[in-house]
């Protein structure tokens, strides 16, 4: 048997965890899964670039939005 580490974004995380996911336990087990915390920031100017890159790929959602969607989160706890 082989043990892979991989670094995937987290952009298509949940397709390689699906893809994963679709072999028995006898052909692959996820042996560990960690995430880089990225919230983590060393600077003004770090942020600034995280806020800019974000708002250049428009992959993130207002602030209403986003407490409507922790809201229902909490919800179904």
């Amino acid at each position: 048997m082989h043990t892979l580490k991989l670094q995937v974004n987290e952009s298509i995380y949940t397709q390689v965890l699906s893809f994963i996911n679709k072999f028995q336990d006898n052909e692959i087990s996820l042996v560990e899964d960690t995430k880089e915390e990225a919230y983590i920031v060393s600077s003004k100017e770090e942020v600034q670039k995280r806020v800019l890159n974000t708002e250049k790929s428009g992959n993130y959602v207002s602030s209403s939005q986003f407490w409507a969607d922790m809201d229902k989160k909490i919800e179904t706890l």
